[in-house]
């Protein structure tokens, strides 16, 4: 856990030091992450995206860098990780398959003010709250999947709820995002 959260931490760094670097306040060049932690930076990934043909070679390190920018609250960069027409399906699944809370949204506009919600950031703003971390990872093609497991179950015992995310990608750019909370999933 401590290195999830360490990992954690790295990341956002990196978020940061990126969004002041280009706004001309980043550090000197002779402040940089040891080459063992060393993950490529936001404006970075966004600068492959542009340039790289279909498909993706590394989708996974697209949904985490947009997962990154999501937890450290830059939204403006993680809005660059999604297509311009680019869709987002919610919903809580419970009983049977039963679907509540069902929203879809398209663009980045309607997108935008969701950024902040559980199962599009892997941390929550409760003290005590879980961590999410990715697991049962499956990239097909353009299509990935994959389960965000809390770290630690509620104070009464009780597990706090996984999401299943489901990524389709145009390119480097996430083109569809759906995300359901498992309500009755453990």
């Amino acid at each position: 856990m401590l290195r999830a959260i360490g990992q954690l931490a790295c990341a956002s760094v990196i978020v940061l030091v990126t969004y002041l670097s280009e706004a001309g306040l980043g550090p000197s060049p002779a402040m940089t992450a040891p080459p063992s932690q060393a993950l490529p930076s936001p404006a970075i990934l966004l600068e492959t995206i542009a340039a790289t043909p279909t498909p993706c070679p590394d989708p996974m390190a697209i949904i985490r860098a947009f997962y990154d920018a999501n937890d450290a609250s830059h939204f403006e960069v993680s809005l660059g990780f999604l297509a311009e027409d680019a869709t987002l399906s919610t919903w809580a699944e419970g009983v049977n398959g039963y679907h509540a809370r069902a929203r879809r949204m398209t663009g980045k506009q309607e997108i935008r003010p969701v950024l902040a919600e559980l199962g599009l950031r892997r941390i929550t703003d409760q003290p005590g709250g879980p961590i999410y971390h990715e697991t049962r990872v499956q990239v097909a093609g353009d299509h990935v999947t994959f389960i965000l497991e809390p770290d630690r179950r509620r104070p009464n015992g009780k597990p706090y709820n996984p999401f299943k995310v489901e990524v389709v990608f145009a390119g480097c750019k996430i083109k569809s995002l759906t995300v359901i909370d498992l309500v009755t999933w453990l």
